[in-house]
């Protein structure tokens, strides 16, 4: 008896076009449900991808840098400049020590005195400067 009445109310519907109507209206649904999966399995296969890609770049910057030499500079008390002299400075007193030798003024050689950081060797003229003394 329900069929009759769903029958009986599909044939009296004025929106109703027909069985082979309501058979293409469910084709085209099923289409659509399997373009949008396939849709979205393609997008999901292209982010796989993305991510596999980005992982990929990410080792080998990371294997690059492992192979790259360190440039840190060297741990310990004040850090070397390029010419080799120590930035510690003795702010108290404004006195440094230079290859054993107390002066006043910049900074060349070690701070603490008992130490030279370099040779002092191929500085050039008037490379060490200081009070009195006969100037380099």
């Amino acid at each position: 008896m329900s069929q009759t009445e769903h029958n009986q109310r599909l044939i009296l519907n004025p929106s109703w076009q027909g069985a082979s109507k309501d058979l293409a209206d469910a084709e085209r649904e099923a289409y659509a449900k399997q373009q949008a999966a396939e849709r979205r399995e393609h997008e999901e296969n292209e982010r796989r991808m993305a991510a596999a890609k980005t992982a990929e770049d990410e080792e080998k910057r990371r294997a690059e840098a492992a192979a790259k030499p360190s440039k840190a500079p060297p741990r310990g008390k004040g850090r070397p400049t390029s010419r080799g002299t120590s930035t510690t400075t003795t702010a108290t007193s404004g006195y440094v020590a230079v290859g054993g030798q107390v002066t006043r003024g910049s900074v060349r050689g070690a701070a603490t005195g008992s130490r030279r950081t370099t040779s002092g060797i191929g500085r050039g003229y008037g490379a060490v400067r200081g009070r009195g003394g006969s100037g380099g």
